[in-house]
């Protein structure tokens, strides 16, 4: 039994189907890229504290959470998604995050891990989403 196989057919199937993939995940990344940031956004704020302040014109870091889709890098192609805290509330990121200590050496403020909490409990949702991409680009 001789079974020929036509190489040059084959790659070029190949060549056609990654091509067709590219456009695919190019029209299906910004969908997944904002699902992705809301899942974390969600998360975020579920992890972060309630402060005890109050008062007229005050925004809590749980309330004032933001995600932007960064568009291709130059040099580098990637796209990605950011999660962070809005104008008023910012600064106050990193400090909770990873604490602060008076010069002293005492804490001052405890850290939370905040981020770390969320990334971690939004990692099933993060890898449906991705899943869902791959299925979409490879068996379309």
């Amino acid at each position: 039994m001789n079974v020929e196989i036509d190489y040059k057919n084959a790659l070029n199937g190949i060549v056609a189907d990654v091509l067709k993939m590219d456009k695919v995940l190019e029209a299906d990344q910004q969908d997944a890229l904002e699902r992705i940031g809301k899942a974390i956004k969600k998360e975020t704020r579920a992890v972060l504290p309630v402060s005890d302040e109050a008062g007229a014109g005050y925004k809590h870091m749980r309330d004032d959470i933001k995600v932007t889709i960064n568009g291709k890098k130059k040099k580098t192609g990637v796209t990605g998604v950011t999660v962070h805290g809005g104008r008023p509330t910012a600064y106050k990121w990193h400090m909770l995050d990873d604490g602060t200590r008076n010069p002293d050496g005492s804490v001052h403020t405890r850290a939370r891990h905040f981020t770390a909490k969320a990334m971690e409990q939004a990692g099933p949702e993060i890898e449906k989403i991705v899943d869902d991409l791959i299925g979409r680009v490879t068996h379309d």
